[in-house]
């Protein structure tokens, strides 16, 4: 599996696939309504999974590539890439695909394929689901080992609304993201905190941020979560452990999943108090370099040094010569990023303030 930390330099370094290779698929998305709650957004994900087919276990040199960039998986039909699942076949067969195949024809891309597919040893679980194309009956979503089994989104949303209905019904949603490597949202804790102090900070909500992959790309994921209601900045919150649960998909029940989440959500509401406080705190750590300050946290959370420019940018957007400043520029940077890397840089934020 790769390391997140290389996949977000392969975002940073990602280039649009040459004209004349088929574009990789997004997985589809069932319902077109914006969800504003938990139980919507269980309703979307249940759609969703609908669309997912039995997982094929197959040997890799079993697989094939058509002249449509298609790949045919026995006894299933051919499937398209999406960008993760491309990349993960590049890995798989020891292939630069965008320098490989920047010229070739789609011919001469199938036949090299071919070949590495037809050498591969092992065997690999392939993911895949229905949707609607002219030459493929779905996309592929992924290519994991034998052994993983993915938790369902749905699953896990319905444990969270079970766990944390009976103290807060509406179970709002701050944000939600979908892309092919990951699910990522935030639910809404409670009323804004309200306590005073620099006028920057400003009302937070708390929340809890839920992160999963059924994909192989990261694991299932929950954090304590604030975010600053002035700009919709968000972060992981700054107190101790923020990370509530964190388990890898090797199949966990209903009971030991509840039972986990149980022993992590009492004093949530203390803890997101805690790390308001923090922030406000942070208002008070002056830095005079700016840049230093930025470059020394990205290293630290083993992010490009890249990225730089535009946290700097985004620290002249709101100048604040403070902790707190320089963990709202990065905030504020994340908001223009992928998910996975916005997840990253809000976590290099919290770092921050706990360091």
């Amino acid at each position: 599996m790769q390391h997140i930390s290389t996949a977000i330099n392969d975002v940073m370094q990602q280039l649009p696939p040459p004209s004349s290779q088929p574009r990789p698929r997004v997985l589809p998305a069932p319902l077109p309504t914006e969800p504003t709650n938990l139980h919507e957004l269980i309703g979307q994900f249940e759609a969703r999974e609908s669309l997912e087919n039995t997982d094929a276990i197959v040997p890799l040199k079993s697989l094939t590539m058509n002249e449509d960039g298609n790949v045919v998986v026995p006894d299933r039909g051919a499937f398209s890439f999406t960008e993760w699942s491309r990349k993960q076949c590049a890995s798989l067969l020891g292939i630069r695909w965008d320098r490989w195949f920047e010229n070739a024809d789609p011919k001469e891309r199938a036949d090299e394929l071919n070949r590495r597919f037809a050498r591969a040893d092992g065997t690999v679980k392939v993911r895949t689901m229905r949707t609607l194309g002219d030459t493929a009956i779905g996309v592929l979503a992924a290519f994991v080992s034998p052994g993983y089994t993915p938790i369902a989104d749905s699953r896990i949303a319905r444990l969270l609304a079970g766990a944390l209905g009976s103290t807060d019904p509406e179970l709002r949603l701050i944000r939600h993201n979908l892309t092919d490597k990951t699910t990522s949202y935030v639910i809404k804790i409670g009323e804004r905190y309200r306590q005073g102090g620099p006028g920057e900070v400003g009302d937070v909500w708390g929340g809890l941020l839920v992160r999963n992959s059924g994909v192989g790309y990261a694991s299932f994921m929950v954090a304590l979560h604030l975010t600053r209601l002035l700009c919709k900045n968000g972060m992981v919150a700054p107190v101790p452990d923020p990370i509530l649960l964190r388990r890898r998909h090797r199949g966990a029940s209903n009971d030991k999943l509840a039972a986990l989440l149980g022993e992590q959500l009492g004093e949530l509401r203390e803890r997101l108090g805690h790390g308001v406080r923090v922030l406000h705190t942070a208002q008070e750590r002056r830095v005079t370099d700016v840049l230093g300050t930025i470059r020394e946290a990205l290293r630290r959370a083993n992010l490009p040094l890249a990225l730089s420019a535009r946290i700097s940018d985004a620290f002249n957007v709101e100048p604040n010569h403070s902790m707190f400043g320089i963990s709202q520029a990065f905030t504020l940077a994340a908001q223009q990023t992928p998910p996975e890397m916005r997840l990253e840089l809000e976590r290099a934020a919290s770092n921050l303030l706990t360091n």
